[in-house]
């Protein structure tokens, strides 16, 4: 029976493949570009129904929560197609169709065919089948994850329980056994059919995960013992696999690492070196004024051709410089804060590290720029970028960063905000008020009696928070529609926001939901209500209006978050 299983869906993808080579002028067929398209076989009415469209995601190297999705909407015969773009040669890519099925396959640039069987959901040990590009690493990998997850089940110290007692070993002890396991987890690879060779495709992705979680686990005992031990292991070098294929997951975990590791390093260089972290030389801020100063003159661009070729500057040019920058201060203060940034990566790290850092600059402070200096910096930055790939990157990030213009001028222009929540777009409901906080809050609280409310508590400088809303859209997406999300905007300590880059933030990251904009004096009024009323904070409210929790799971624990509050909602 399973013999005939297969002969069916393999034919099925012939069937499918030879039908589509017919179409020979579909725009999608772009090089850069890969063509996912195939069949549900035994698409019944009603799965259709629960799931009419499959959603395919991929990465980006600079944003470790981002995940590019598109869906495709299945056919009545349960046929699919849906292109996307490739910035690596090889990509990770994931198929979730509906919440019912999963899987992750190899993508790159050309055609992949995929056929799984609507009856086979949550029976099959192998439900998809690949044609096409990567076809023969995408069939092996099922079988490669079983044999994997045996393995590390069976083999504790390195495998299951690993992490219990990573963090505790010396430094040599720890670099051994992160080598251990990634040696072990390749290990697996002639054991997974002893009929067939794997595929050098499936042999390199899963090497590439293997030695991206060994430098991955090595930063993070770095970060957490506060050690140098990147330049020690001469894990810096090993950086140049964030430009090469495949992408995967566990590569932008690895980035993300040593990007907060980074951080750290530049935070103690500015400390301990605060003269060169606020200075530029001469020669670049000359070369700076002259490319994105407006109105400059003839003489004026003269005497700053001299003072870069030079490289030096007296007094007198000094204040030349200083007057011309004080005439264009919005803009140079933008690229001269990256550029002091850039100097002091560059003091740091060399070759694919600081080429990383230079791209990440931009995504990682996002929050802090208006769109128009998101583009501006964005050109800056491109002109200092060697990988190929950061720059594609840090491109397709600021693409779709605003690509929301539209809205964001619309929630900026809406002054008419009061006490009541005022619904400013579809779904965002703004709220302002002078009264008491805890007599504000009841009154909204009230408002929304009968139905489940998820509490977020937030400040916009406050990285914990930011990082948790990253995942607050796709929360959304898996809770009944009439959850309610209530963000509790708590006041800087030290510093007062643009009320118009806060509306952008909410935009662009999806903050669908109410939004309570707190002073100082509110918050001190709703202290022991909403404890803790810390930034990166939630609780969850039953329909009765009393807590379920006043101190719940973050969205970023996403599957235990959603089971608490659909509980709140049936208590």
């Amino acid at each position: 029976m399973r013999f005939i299983l297969l002969t069916v869906i393999l034919a099925g993808i012939s069937l499918y493949s030879f039908a589509s080579k017919g179409n020979t002028t579909n725009p999608l067929a772009a090089t850069d570009s890969l063509i996912i398209q195939g069949k549900i076989l035994n698409l019944t009415g009603r799965l259709y129904r629960q799931a009419p469209n499959i959603t395919f995601s991929r990465n980006n190297i600079l944003q470790p929560q981002l995940e590019l999705s598109k869906q495709a909407a299945l056919a009545a015969d349960g046929s699919f197609r849906v292109s996307l773009p490739m910035i690596y040669n090889q990509e990770e890519i994931y198929l979730d169709y509906g919440g019912k099925a999963f899987t992750t396959f190899l993508g790159s640039p050309g055609t992949v065919e995929i056929v799984f069987d609507g009856d086979s959901i949550q029976k099959a040990k192998k439900l998809f089948y690949f044609a096409g590009v990567n076809a023969a690493a995408n069939n092996q990998y099922s079988a490669y994850l079983a044999e994997e997850n045996k393995i590390l089940s069976t083999n504790t110290v390195l495998g299951s329980k690993f992490y219990e007692t990573f963090w505790d070993k010396s430094t040599d002890e720890a670099i051994r056994t992160a080598a251990g396991r990634a040696e072990l987890r390749t290990s697996v690879l002639p054991r997974i059919n002893a009929n067939t060779i794997p595929d050098p495709s499936l042999s390199k992705w899963v090497t590439s995960l293997a030695e991206d979680e060994r430098i991955q686990n090595l930063y993070e005992y770095s970060l957490s013992n506060r050690l140098e031990l990147a330049r020690t292991s001469a894990l810096i070098d090993s950086l140049k696999r964030l430009q090469k294929a495949p992408l995967t997951a566990q590569k932008v975990t690895l980035a993300n690492r040593f990007g907060n590791y980074a951080d750290q390093k530049v935070e103690e260089k500015k400390y301990n070196n605060p003269s060169r972290s606020s200075s530029l030389p001469v020669r670049l801020m000359a070369s700076l004024i002259k490319n994105n100063a407006s109105k400059l003159t003839g003489t004026e661009i003269a005497r700053l051709d001299d003072i870069a070729v030079k490289g030096i500057a007296e007094k007198t040019e000094l204040d030349f410089i200083n007057q011309l920058y004080a005439k264009n201060e919005a803009v140079l203060n933008l690229l001269f804060a990256y550029e002091r940034e850039s100097r002091t990566y560059s003091d740091l790290f060399d070759s694919t590290a600081r080429e990383f850092l230079k791209a990440r600059y931009l995504p990682k402070n996002f929050y802090k720029y208006t769109y128009p200096q998101q583009i501006l910096l964005s050109k800056h930055i491109q002109g200092r970028l060697s990988v190929p790939q950061f720059g594609q990157s840090l491109d397709e990030i600021v693409n779709i960063e605003v690509k929301d213009s539209a809205n964001i001028k619309k929630m900026s222009a809406f002054k008419d905000i009061r006490a009541e929540p005022t619904e400013t777009l579809p779904g965002y409901y703004l709220s302002v008020s002078n009264e008491r906080g805890t007599t504000w809050l009841n009154r909204v609280l009230d408002k929304y009696k009968g139905k489940t409310i998820y509490m977020i508590k937030w400040n916009f400088e406050d990285a914990k928070s930011r990082e948790e809303l990253e995942y607050i859209a796709s929360l959304q997406a898996q809770l009944p529609e009439d959850v309610v999300f209530l963000y509790i905007h708590l006041p800087a300590d030290d510093m007062v926001v643009s009320d118009d880059l806060v509306k952008q933030y909410i935009v662009r990251h999806r903050l669908k939901g109410v939004h309570l904009f707190l002073n100082s004096d509110q918050t001190m009024d709703l202290l022991f209500k909403l404890n803790p009323i810390e930034p990166g904070t939630f609780a969850i409210l039953k329909p009765n209006g009393k807590y379920s929790s006043k101190n719940a799971l973050a969205p970023s624990a996403m599957e235990k978050t959603i089971q608490a509050i659909l509980q709140a909602g049936s208590k």
